[in-house]
C-alpha cells in the first residue's frame, strides 16, 4: 500500500550520518523539514498521538467456564539464545528500540521452527492494533543516496552493489554495523536460492515465461555490474538475493531546492498571473531493517503489518503492528511485496520459496498476457508429471522448479 506523507515535507529516511560523513557512508537519519522530502511507502501509517483505542476488560464481571481462558498456544519453536543474535538486540536496545530482549514480557523473540527455520515469535499476547516491536529509523540502512537523482528505479542489484561498497566491505561501517550484518543469512544457513542461482536449463524448466525472463534478465546484470565494479560475481549475486530477500522499498519525492515560475491562465479581464514552486522529482529507496527482517511471510493468514509512525517527527520509528489478535507463543507474520501481494511469481524470484496457497496466483493465470501460460494445457508436462517427480525426491534447485510448476498448474479455474 503505497501512502504519500508529502504534506509534512519532513520524513525520517535515509541521508548521510554527520558521525560517517567522513568516509561517505549512508545510514538512516533525519531529513530535516528545508531537505523538503515526502514518500510514499509499501505499508501504513500512523501517529503516536493517535486516539486510544477502548480496552475491554472482564474486570467486575464473573469468568466464565471453570476459569480464565489461557491465550496462548503451545511453544513450537526453540529460542535463538546465540551470541550473534543477543548482540543484534543489544545494539537494538541502545537505540531505544522496543519490544525485543531477553525479558519475556518485551513482546518478541527470535526462535527456530522444528524445521529449523528462523523466524519472529510473541512472547505474550497481543490485541488488534497494538504495536509489537519497533526500531528507530536510525537503525536502518540506505541502499541508495536519495540526494542523487536517479535516471530509472534501481534495481536489487544497484542496491546489493551499494550494500557492498559502503557496509559489508567498508571497514568502518562493517564495524558500525557488525551486530546486524553477523546475524544475516548465509551461503550455509538461512538461504532459499533465487532461480538467477539456477542453471539455465534449470531456469528453462520454470517454463512460465514472466519468471524465465526475470530471472535471465537479473543474472545477466549482476555480471554487469560485477565487471563494471570490479566485485567478485558471486559476492554481487550473493547481496542481490539480500537485498531482494530482506530489503524493504520506499517512494520518496524530493525537492531539489530548484524554483519554477509558473504563469496561470487568463483571468476574465485577460489579466495573467505568475507563481513560483520547487521542482519536485520521484526516487525508489530501498533500506535494510534490523530484526524486522526476520518476520516470516504468509499469503492469506498473515498477522501483522509494517507501518511508519510518526513520519513528521525527527523520532520516526519502523513498528509492526498486530493485524488482528496474537497469542503468545504464535510465530508473527507479515505478507511481503508491495501492498502485500506477491505471487507465486514473485516469492520465488525474490525470496527463494514458494508458498502452499497463495491466492494471488489465481488472479495473475486470469489477467494473463504475453508473460503468462493460458492454460494448464500450455505446460509442456501435466500436473500429476510434475508431483510423481516431486514424490520421487526430487531434491535442489529441480525441486523449487517442480513445485512452481505445481502451484502454478493448481492455480487455473477449473475446466467445465
Amino acid at each position: 500500500k503505497h501512502l504519500c506523507v508529502g504534506r509534512y515535507r519532513r520524513l525520517i529516511i535515509t541521508a548521510i550520518s554527520n558521525m560517517m560523513r567522513a568516509s561517505g557512508i549512508l545510514l538512516l537519519a533525519h531529513l530535516v523539514q528545508q531537505s523538503g522530502v515526502c514518500a510514499f511507502a509499501p505499508f501504513a501509517m500512523s501517529s503516536s498521538s493517535s486516539s486510544k483505542r477502548k480496552v475491554k476488560t472482564n474486570q467486575g464481571k464473573a469468568a466464565g467456564g471453570f476459569g480464565k481462558k489461557e491465550d496462548a498456544v503451545p511453544v513450537s519453536h526453540s529460542r535463538d539464545e546465540s551470541q550473534t543474535t543477543q548482540n543484534l538486540i543489544n545494539f537494538l536496545l541502545q537505540w531505544k528500540s522496543k519490544g525485543l530482549g531477553v525479558d519475556a514480557e518485551a513482546g518478541t523473540e527470535i526462535g527456530y521452527d522444528e524445521n529449523g527455520f528462523r523466524g519472529l515469535y510473541a512472547t505474550k499476547a497481543f490485541k488488534k492494533g497494538d504495536i509489537i516491536c519497533k526500531i528507530p529509523s536510525d537503525c536502518a540502512l540506505a541502499l541508495a543516496d536519495p540526494s542523487v537523482a536517479a535516471t530509472e528505479e534501481m534495481s536489487e542489484v544497484d542496491g546489493a552493489v551499494n550494500y557492498l561498497q559502503w557496509y559489508a566491505m567498508n571497514p568502518q561501517a562493517r564495524q558500525m554495523w557488525s551486530p546486524y550484518i553477523d546475524t544475516l543469512p548465509t551461503r550455509e544457513a538461512n538461504f532459499d536460492p533465487t532461480p538467477d542461482f539456477y542453471s539455465d536449463e534449470e531456469i528453462a524448466q520454470l517454463e512460465f515465461p514472466m519468471i524465465v525472463k526475470k530471472a535471465l534478465e537479473r543474472k545477466e546484470q549482476i555480471a554487469e555490474l560485477a565487471q563494471k565494479t570490479n566485485l567478485p560475481f558471486d559476492e554481487v549475486q550473493f547481496a542481490t538475493w539480500l537485498v531482494s530477500s530482506r530489503s524493504f522499498s520506499i517512494k520518496i519525492t524530493i525537492d531539489d531546492g530548484d524554483l519554477v515560475r509558473e504563469t496561470s491562465e487568463a483571468d476574465a479581464d485577460g489579466l495573467k498571473g505568475n507563481s513560483e514552486t520547487y521542482k519536485m522529482r520521484e526516487q525508489g529507496l530501498r533500506v535494510l531493517l534490523p530484526y524486522l527482517d526476520m518476520i516470516n511471510h504468509e499469503s492469506d493468514n498473515y498477522n501483522s503489518e509494517l507501518h511508519l509512525i510518526d513520519p513528521e517527527k525527527d523520532d520516526a520509528w519502523f513498528a509492526i503492528r498486530a493485524a488482528r489478535p496474537i497469542k503468545k507463543n504464535k510465530e508473527i507474520t507479515i505478507s511481503y511485496g508491495a501492498a502485500g501481494v506477491e505471487t507465486s511469481v514473485g516469492l520465488l524470484m525474490n525470496y527463494g520459496f514458494i508458498q502452499d496457497e497463495n491466492k494471488f496466483d489465481a488472479l495473475l493465470l486470469k489477467k494473463g498476457g504475453d508473460d503468462c501460460i493460458d492454460s494448464v494445457e500450455g505446460w509442456s508436462t501435466t500436473l500429476e508429471d510434475d508431483e510423481q517427480q516431486l514424490a520421487a525426491g526430487v531434491s535442489g534447485n529441480m525441486a523449487n522448479v517442480l513445485r512452481f510448476r505445481t502451484k502454478m498448474k493448481r492455480s487455473y479455474p477449473p475446466t467445465e
